[in-house]
């Protein structure tokens, strides 16, 4: 009885160390999904224009040209009529100017592309203000070695399946005898 008892805490403690160890290597963290619903734009006192939000469900090609292997995640037009006060001198008025800017996700992070089919873009800054997650590809496949208090030996492989994760165990007893096991579980 003596025997049974420290196996199974070997065991246990064998368990824990591999939870412990797959906390650590694995990664916990979920990307946080914006909820989109359309918008109007708000004008606010200081001049400046909260963007509308229009969610387009397939939105038209890029106005510009994308940095390759990237992929666009976001697109944003603004049109800016100059101020009379900066064309006194020539004594012109302006046309409002578009420029046309792309959220992309690139091999180098998030990057900032933009356009304007009225002029030439001379500058452009995109300055992050808080580090962006990008959670790693999701792992479905798991295989692993199992031992059992009662010197059952033996491998086991998973395979998640959206909510689904199945499972299936194969095991070899002391006495030769192999055991066969079929799982199923919801992944949360």
């Amino acid at each position: 009885m003596k025997q049974l008892t420290i196996k199974n805490v070997v065991v246990l403690l064998a368990l824990l160390f591999v939870a412990w160890l797959g906390y650590l290597l694995g990664d916990y963290r979920h990307p946080v999904t914006e909820v989109v619903t359309t918008l109007p734009a708000v004008q606010q006192s200081d001049g400046s224009v909260i963007a509308a939000r229009s969610p387009v469900a397939k939105p038209s090609s890029a106005p510009h040209v994308l940095p390759a292997g990237s992929r666009e995640e976001r697109r944003i037009a603004v049109t800016v009529k100059p101020k009379p006060a900066a064309n006194k001198a020539s004594g012109l008025d302006c046309p409002p100017v578009s420029v046309d800017l792309s959220l992309v996700q690139s091999g180098d992070g998030r990057r900032i592309v933009a356009s304007s089919q009225d002029g030439e873009v001379v500058s452009a800054i995109d300055m992050p203000l808080e580090a962006s997650y990008i959670p790693p590809p999701a792992k479905v496949w798991a295989v692993g070695v199992s031992y059992s208090s009662d010197r059952e030996k033996g491998i086991w492989l998973e395979r998640d399946l959206s909510r689904v994760r199945l499972g299936l165990d194969l095991a070899q007893s002391p006495a030769g005898q192999n055991v066969a096991r079929v799982r199923a579980g919801w992944v949360f």
